[in-house]
């Protein structure tokens, strides 16, 4: 298989899965991570990096890794924008910046953990709703594993120790997130701020 994704990958349990899942159907994976650059959460940063090392210690592959700057982005939407929605618009952002970076490296899918109705944005109204932000096609191989499955799949193939050892949690995560959103209520809350302008400043300070 020549074709490429860039993976979505964070510290937590399962896009590390997700990424060996489809490392292992032959897919070449590379990934991009994004950081609040936060003092306080440089932990999450430098998990990434030890997943990325267990995951080519794992399948033998070297995987390149984009970082990130998202501190302002979160803090866009936080100061603009419903709470209740920040989750949603997170991801949305994070999708077009990852597109961008794929089709300027020729990547020919995003791939995420996301896995369904594990956390608000994982619904399958919002998950619609996610998909609508780019054109790019988004592989899910986790999508409707089981969370104990997943956890045996991380502990077996060495990253669950590390995901877990980060304790980091998100600061903009709302009390009450939209579980079963509507895309026109979503861009609505998105003409608040300048999309456009956020993605062009993360792509052009991309570390990698």
């Amino acid at each position: 298989m020549n074709k490429k994704a860039l993976c979505l990958l964070s510290s937590g349990i399962d896009s590390p899965v997700a990424a060996y899942v489809m490392l292992s159907q032959g897919l070449h994976v590379d990934c991009i991570h994004f950081d609040n650059f936060n003092s306080k959460n440089r932990n999450s940063l430098e998990t990434v990096k030890k997943l990325i090392s267990q995951l080519e210690k794992k399948t033998k592959r070297k995987i390149k890794l984009f970082v990130v700057n998202y501190k302002n982005i979160q803090e866009a939407f936080d100061k603009c924008c419903n709470k209740r929605y920040q989750c949603l618009l997170c991801k949305r952002m994070m999708y077009r910046i990852a597109e961008k970076i794929a089709l300027k490296n020729k990547y020919d899918f995003l791939l995420t953990g996301e896995n369904l109705g594990q956390v608000a944005s994982q619904t399958l109204e919002n998950i619609y709703v996610l998909d609508r932000a780019v054109e790019t096609a988004v592989l899910r191989p986790l999508l409707t594993y089981d969370k104990l499955d997943i956890i045996k799949k991380a502990q077996s193939i060495g990253t669950y120790d590390i995901s877990i050892s980060d304790k980091t949690k998100c600061p903009f995560v709302p009390e009450h997130p939209k579980t079963r959103s509507e895309l026109d209520k979503v861009e609505y809350q998105e003409s608040m701020v300048d999309i456009d302008n956020l993605v062009y400043g993360a792509v052009s300070e991309v570390i990698n």
